[in-house]
């Protein structure tokens, strides 16, 4: 009877070992999971935090490179927009955008802007530009008049517009609608005056 007694004690401790060996098992993975989960909502919490950072970084910076008297100005069709620099999308979706390839002065100027599908569709009625029409072009260092000398189709691939001239020369480019292998291009010659 003692023998069966002992037995009967050492199972009891045995089951009663297991579940605390698996109690605290699923008490540490529960623990650990959580951990995971804090780990990996500090890491999604700063991976935000560091893209809104960028983010703002990138529209302080676009907007102070905003200067105000930079901008194109083509009566025929009532535009008047601002000029920043770079051709990115960001640039685009706000103001025409100038080639940083290109002068924004002497020489050759090319800008380009959307035409559709945007809510800035700056160059939207380039179109309707002929030779001879008159287009306004103003930085910080003045203001000059051009006269449009040429207008026509090139593939999205051809950048030989955007070749340096030593007379001033204004480049304005903008996608053909529903021929995505295409662009607009509109050229001009200042005005001597």
């Amino acid at each position: 009877m003692s023998n069966y007694s002992k037995r009967k004690g050492i199972i009891v401790s045995l089951i009663i070992s297991f579940i605390i060996l698996v109690s605290i098992s699923f008490i540490l993975k529960q623990l650990e999971k959580n951990s995971k989960k804090e780990i990996n909502s500090s890491f999604v919490l700063k991976t935000s935090q560091s893209i809104l950072e960028k983010n703002e970084k990138e529209n302080i910076k676009i907007n102070e490179t905003n200067d105000l008297s930079w901008k194109i100005l083509i009566s025929k069709i009532n535009l008047e927009a601002p000029i920043l620099e770079g051709t990115s999308q960001e640039i685009l979706k706000q103001a025409v955008g100038h080639f940083e390839s290109t002068s924004k002065w002497n020489g050759n100027v090319a800008l380009a802007a959307h035409n559709r599908g945007y809510q800035c569709n700056f160059f939207q009625e380039l179109k309707r530009l002929e030779i001879g029409d008159t287009i306004v072009y103003q930085t910080e260092q003045g203001r000059r008049t051009y006269n449009v000398t040429w207008k026509g189709y090139i593939k999205e691939t051809d950048f030989s517009c955007l070749k340096e001239t030593k007379e001033n020369k204004l480049t304005l480019i903008t996608c053909v609608e529903n021929v995505p292998e295409y662009r607009l291009c509109v050229q001009a010659q200042q005005i001597k005056i």
